[in-house]
């Protein structure tokens, strides 16, 4: 189900305006063929937030297709993109795009298994040594693996942006539950949720935007 007011949520998305052409094409061609994509109401959060920051370093987890990696590099306040993406079918199709976007030069992408190559990512020498700005948008039942995976990997100040946190609806209420596997997903983005707002050294707020959004800070 829908977190928001359907009628609420369609007056925020008809103030969309795509950031430039290629990305509104890139957009409608994603969802003609239900590749899932950043929505449009999270998409105008992140670009606030990335206006807000001007990150030097992102780090996304979760490439698809590449639309939201396009997003980060083509706003004008972001030199450098890395982003980890399990599929090679996605990766070769989001390196074409960051090729006809003319934006391969500031992106960085990685085929493998996130918890994986976080790891590898600790100890490689070519990798920047801290990220400001982390986005996590892959495999829902390991965002907890994942924000401890980032530890070494971000510092004072860095905003991590957790998508899809409320799992529509079902991460607020077991009536929601759709699927018994769906149990399992849930109880880990509750366990994520428990963990960055009561952790020491973290702000964290929760936003019923698009499917649900945890922005976290870490404090300096």
């Amino acid at each position: 189900m829908e977190i928001t007011d359907q009628k609420v949520t369609a007056y925020i998305q008809g103030l969309y305006k795509p950031l430039n052409p290629f990305l509104g094409r890139l957009r409608a061609e994603a969802e003609a063929r239900n590749i899932p994509v950043i929505r449009k109401e999270i998409e105008t959060v992140l670009l606030t937030l990335l206006q807000i920051k001007k990150p030097k370093n992102v780090l996304e987890i979760g490439t698809a297709v590449g639309y939201s990696t396009l997003c980060f590099a083509m706003s004008g306040n972001v030199d450098h993109i890395t982003t980890l993406e399990l599929s090679e079918n996605s990766c070769r199709e989001a390196a074409r795009n960051f090729e006809e976007a003319e934006q391969s030069n500031r992106i960085r992408l990685i085929q493998g298994d996130a918890l994986e190559t976080l790891r590898e990512l600790q100890s490689e020498s070519k990798a920047p040594k801290t990220f400001d700005f982390i986005f996590i948008d892959g495999a829902k039942g390991h965002y907890l693996e994942v924000w401890e995976l980032c530890k070494p990997l971000w510092e004072p100040g860095t905003i991590i942006v957790a998508d899809n946190i409320l799992f529509k609806a079902m991460t607020a209420a077991d009536e929601y539950l759709d699927t018994r596997r769906n149990k399992t997903i849930v109880n880990r983005m509750r366990a994520y949720l428990n963990h960055v707002t009561e952790v020491p050294g973290v702000i964290t707020t929760v936003m019923s935007v698009g499917d649900g959004l945890a922005i976290s800070v870490i404090e300096g």
